[in-house]
């Protein structure tokens, strides 16, 4: 018993310490969590695969997972970057336009250039425990990376020309993004009518870490332009929930649903003058539907839709480049109803499978379909903030030594996705500059679990 409490303690506190790693897959939030469910895509609303990490895809399922503690890491590789014309001024320097709407709105042109983002491999830790304290009630917590972005463009991109500027994306010198999000999820679960339904809840403590350099060019358009860029990474902490069910209609088909709540967190004072609503960043809210079917004894194949609701914030959601020529000061970075970055609310369709290959071994592969949050009218400001991976196929494998031991492994692929769009403020020059963004992505990822 003082062994299983010391594990627990572990995890517990591991979840203080552990930090959540930039990266972009379905928009900016992860294909999926736990090495197991990565490995089928992301998929898991109805299948918690005896993993306690199933808490992050729907808190029910916690019903099913055997007392045990869990750790993972991942290694994560997103390939971006952005290429650039200069239109038929190509005149590099900022350059005020004509007032508009009482306000003076500068026209931006940009020289060609094209760059490829620096800091292209991430860890990403992950923690989960469970406990069963009746034969129908079950705790146990979660801590795991959400999502996040990055980019790191140096100054000296591959351009034709920079006369009379700092060089760099914006003309800021090196500039990008960093976003971290860690979530700590303890969890409450309860299952009835002889294990056919279950109900989960889970309480989200979460962590925000950002930074942005390199965009203080946008200061004309910013309703606090000190507080826009180059201020450093800050720290914040918000608060939200999740709730979940599964029920078993027949011994072979589990059906699961989940909602995870908008996560309320601190504003971002620091950049104030970039995120609409005076810094403000809340976390979106999502749902989740789906099937997990045991075709045989040896095969399981599941199905999930999820829908990642960014127009929940304004700062992710707001247009940029509309709302910035305008002429409202409202609707200027960082205003009460402030351009953001143009995101649209997407679909995510997850499909996955299970051998039971051995006794010992369990094969599993994927295919994650999540729409581009990125229209190409969006692209200029989006440049930092590349968020527009589609399909994503996996794999994956587990391998049990005991009843107590059980090592895992998964990996991702993201195909490269491009999306290319007109620079709208080079007003006026008759051959508008065109901004293409790219990413693709590899994950891979190696677990352990101990089962007492």
């Amino acid at each position: 018993m003082t062994f299983k409490r010391t594990l627990l303690a572990a995890a517990i506190t591991g979840a203080t310490f552990a930090a959540g790693t930039a990266h972009a897959t379905n928009g900016y939030f992860s294909h999926g969590f736990g090495v197991k469910s990565q490995g089928m895509a992301g998929g898991g609303v109805a299948f918690a695969n005896n993993s306690a990490m199933v808490i992050a895809t729907n808190p029910a399922g916690l019903t099913a997972v055997d007392n045990q503690v869990g750790f993972e890491i991942s290694w994560f590789r997103p390939e971006r970057g952005y290429s650039q014309t200069s239109g038929s001024q190509g005149n590099p320097q900022y350059d005020p336009g004509q007032p508009t709407g009482g306000m003076n709105v500068p026209t931006f042109p940009l020289p060609a250039a094209q760059a490829d983002s620096d800091s292209e491999r991430f860890i990403i830790p992950g923690l989960s425990a469970s406990y069963a304290l009746t034969e129908n009630d079950s705790i146990g917590i979660a801590v795991y990376g959400n999502g996040g972005l990055n980019t790191d463009f140096a100054p000296d991109a591959d351009t034709l020309a920079y006369t009379q500027m700092q060089g760099g994306t914006y003309d800021g010198g090196a500039a990008g993004v960093n976003l971290e999000q860690l979530f700590i999820a303890p969890t409450y679960a309860r299952s009835f009518m002889d294990d056919k339904l279950s109900v989960g809840v889970s309480a989200l403590i979460v962590r925000q870490k950002f930074r942005a350099k390199g965009i203080g060019g946008f200061g004309g358009y910013s309703t606090d332009a000190q507080n826009l860029s180059n201020n450093g990474h800050e720290k914040v902490w918000g608060y939200g929930g999740k709730v979940g069910v599964t029920f078993k209609p027949t011994d072979r088909i589990t059906l699961g649903a989940s909602y995870q709540s908008e996560v309320d967190t601190d504003n971002f004072d620091k950049y104030a003058g970039l995120f609409a609503e005076e810094g403000d960043f809340d976390i979106p809210s999502t749902w989740t539907v789906g099937l997990a079917a045991a075709v045989t004894d040896d095969w399981t194949v599941t199905f999930d839709y999820q829908r990642i609701n960014y127009s929940d914030v304004k700062a992710v959601s707001n247009p940029s480049f509309e709302y910035l020529t305008s002429g409202e000061a409202d609707k200027r970075l960082g205003g009460s109803n402030g351009a953001g970055f143009g995101w649209d609310d997407i679909n995510v369709y997850k499909l996955g499978v299970q051998w039971q290959a051995t006794p010992h071994l369990q094969l599993r592969a994927g295919w994650n379909r999540g729409d581009n949050p990125i229209g190409s009218d969006e692209v200029l400001f989006n440049t930092i903030a590349p968020g527009v991976m589609e399909n994503h196929y996996t794999a994956g494998l587990s391998y049990s030594f005991d009843q107590n031991h059980e090592i895992h492994g998964a990996f991702m692929y993201a195909p490269e996705v491009s999306v290319t769009g007109v620079n709208p403020l080079t007003a006026g020059t008759g051959d508008e500059a065109q901004t293409t963004i790219r990413m693709k992505q590899y994950q891979a990822t190696v677990g352990y679990t101990y089962k007492f």
